[in-house]
């Protein structure tokens, strides 16, 4: 199961969705305000999102399964965690939100002014590709064509403008895995992978995980940025194949860590049904 991150699709997974296919069945999701899903009202919070992929899951009908996030797609991963306990087998995280406090700044002002609620779709198409010449991605012409025509889908700047609200503020991120580590039961064998170049989160964070949990594979690569399942995809699909076919230890939390900004209290849940079979017929499938 395939996570994308803010402003992506389904489709940034291509360069590595075809050699996790052998022997396997991949799914990549368009999330709700992304891709070619629907831009539902909605607060479009890490939970809310757990929330929609978990129906969108139970609509599959997979009882188990690998899960591997991207960003924003990697702290929804690790609140599916929650809304689906012990159905995640092993859990892989590229340089994801939720591991730390550190974002970059225009993120930030992003989410404390609100300016994307105003954008007009036309704005945010522009807005698409003068984002991906900075934050690079190796994604080629047809693809950033693509990006920018759905990203200016009417819609889009409410998503993610809430979500950024909901993620992010003027002090960094807000949610951080061990809010809510406490109320998981045992852990599934989790991988961290990451960019050394990465200008939007950085790549500290994932050395950061093993002061807080014992027993996580982590790798970093020095020719990546953001997006190392884009830019480093020959050297992260071997690693990825190893620690979903071989044995792996069972992560812990370390005795007396806690996350580095107090949780925040839970938001009124909101419910994900009427976009649970909708998100289902998005199924990218084999990518």
């Amino acid at each position: 199961m395939l996570v994308h991150g803010l402003t992506d699709s389904c489709r940034t997974w291509n360069l590595v969705a075809p050699a996790l296919s052998a022997g396997r069945r991949v799914f990549a999701i368009d999330l709700p305000g992304h891709g070619r899903s629907s831009r539902p009202d909605a607060s479009y919070d890490a939970a809310w999102y757990a929330r929609v992929v978990a129906g969108w899951v139970d609509t599959l009908g997979l009882d188990e399964f690998d899960l591997v996030g991207h960003s924003l797609g990697g702290g929804i991963a690790m609140r599916l965690l929650l809304e689906l306990p012990g159905r995640v087998q092993r859990l892989a995280l590229l340089a994801a939100g939720g591991l730390g406090v550190e974002v970059a700044l225009p993120l930030r002002l992003a989410a404390a002014t609100g300016f994307l609620d105003l954008a007009a779709p036309l704005l945010m198409g522009v807005g698409t590709r003068a984002g991906m010449m900075v934050l690079g991605g190796n994604f080629n012409a047809s693809e950033r064509r693509h990006l920018a025509r759905i990203n200016a889908k009417p819609g889009t700047g409410r998503a993610l403008a809430r979500t950024l609200r909901s993620t992010v503020d003027l002090k960094g991120q807000l949610e951080h895995f061990l809010d809510h580590a406490h109320r998981l039961g045992q852990l599934p064998p989790l991988a961290i992978y990451w960019g050394e170049r990465d200008p939007v989160i950085p790549a500290r964070h994932a050395q950061e995980v093993t002061r807080y949990l014992e027993g996580v594979r982590v790798r970093r690569f020095a020719s990546a940025g953001h997006y190392p399942h884009r830019e480093a995809a020959t050297e992260l699909v071997p690693e990825l194949l190893r620690f979903l076919e071989e044995p792996q230890p069972t992560p812990r939390i370390r005795p007396g860590t806690r996350a580095p900004r107090a949780a925040l209290p839970e938001r009124p849940r909101l419910a994900a049904a009427p976009f649970a079979a909708p998100l289902a017929r998005k199924i990218a499938g084999l990518v």
